[in-house]
């Protein structure tokens, strides 16, 4: 059963983590207005008090997220993380909106924007 409250905008491109103990670089595999999904990370993330740091680029924009980590898998050699965005500002909304379906628009009258 999808529990997703926004749906996810499927992309692959370069994130670094900091979690306070290091620092490593993994594949933004998706997101959303409110989560993350990283994939490729070399090793396990060390959450200090449950968050840390997701960096990227998107859209030419620098984003620097405040995320906290709801699950975690491995999968041979890599690490998989679902990640819930915390205080989201709103240049990433509106940047997340331009990359949203416009079948998700709830009034049904949003015209599809640019990317």
């Amino acid at each position: 059963m999808n529990k997703r409250k926004h749906s996810r905008v499927r992309n692959n491109m370069e994130v670094h983590i900091s979690d306070k103990a290091g620092f490593c670089t993994g594949t933004l595999k998706d997101f959303s207005r409110f989560g993350l999904c990283i994939t490729d990370l070399p090793r396990k993330i060390h959450c200090k008090n449950g968050s840390f740091e997701a960096i990227f680029t998107c859209a030419e924009r620098k984003f620097k997220l405040r995320v906290e980590e709801k699950w975690s898998q491995r999968e041979g050699l890599i690490n998989i993380v679902g990640a819930n965005i915390n205080d989201v500002a709103w240049d990433w909304t509106e940047m997340v909106m331009r990359y949203e379906s416009v079948d998700d628009d709830v009034w049904g009258n949003r015209q599809p924007l640019q990317a």
